[in-house]
């Protein structure tokens, strides 16, 4: 009786913890390649194009996570586009809507926080 008593409290204990696990992970992502983000389909506008064209060709996926984030995206690249835009810039290197820059930039953060310059 007392090991079921103990494996009880294990599991318990387990379950509490794997509920916990999941309200400490951070609610918004900040991975570049995440679809889930409007960032992304923002950066991607090959891609948000071709998610428009088939959540306005399939009706019934409209109600979708893919479709819902593609269409917030393109909601807020219509209305930034009245903003002034940003000068062209050439065709190779990196802008900041590229994944490369992006973990370019956390590389860089990551090592700062490593070495904060020698304090």
């Amino acid at each position: 009786m007392r090991n079921f008593s103990l494996i009880g409290l294990l599991l318990t204990v387990a379950l509490i913890a794997w509920m916990a696990k999941g309200y400490m992970q951070p609610a918004v992502s900040h991975d570049p390649n995440d679809k889930t983000t409007v960032e992304y389909w923002v950066a991607h506008s090959q891609e948000r194009a071709t998610m428009m064209s088939y959540c306005q060709s399939h009706p019934q996926e409209q109600n979708s996570s893919e479709c819902q984030v593609a269409m917030a995206a393109q909601l807020k690249v219509d209305t930034d586009s009245g903003q002034p835009s940003r000068p062209a810039t050439a065709s190779q290197g990196t802008d900041q809507n590229t994944g490369q820059a992006s973990d370019e930039l956390q590389a860089q953060q990551d090592s700062n926080a490593m070495d904060p310059g020698g304090q």
